[in-house]
């Protein structure tokens, strides 16, 4: 993690953060690193979601999904764990994008 993403991180700018994340994530060569690149766009995700744009970080964890195809690791399984916790609260506001990704998910932790 670079300083600024941990300092807009640490003063509450998430949508900065994100900013961060999204461009980490492009910096790298996704076949290469996709490990890293997922994770990066996963710490993406979830700096839309705190703040408050659960559209967008669905459509970054999506993203991170992709990339996790083939990627097996503690660090995906547990991020995508996270990421199905972190989903729970708006599970009942049955918004497709959710439930969608949860089951994408659901998934991919039933494979890994």
């Amino acid at each position: 993690m670079t300083v600024s993403r941990l300092v807009h991180e640490t003063v509450g700018d998430h949508r900065a953060a994100a900013e961060q994340y999204a461009l980490a994530a492009t910096a790298r060569p996704a076949n290469t690193y996709a490990r890293i690149v997922a994770l990066d766009l996963v710490a993406g995700a979830e700096m839309h979601l705190k703040r408050g744009s659960i559209e967008q970080a669905c459509v970054t964890w999506h993203r991170a999904l992709d990339h996790m195809d083939g990627v097996r690791s503690v660090r995906t399984r547990k991020a995508v764990a996270r990421m199905r916790g972190d989903l729970a609260r708006f599970r009942a506001r049955s918004l497709r994008c959710v439930a969608d990704l949860d089951e994408r998910g659901r998934d991919f932790l039933a494979g890994a």
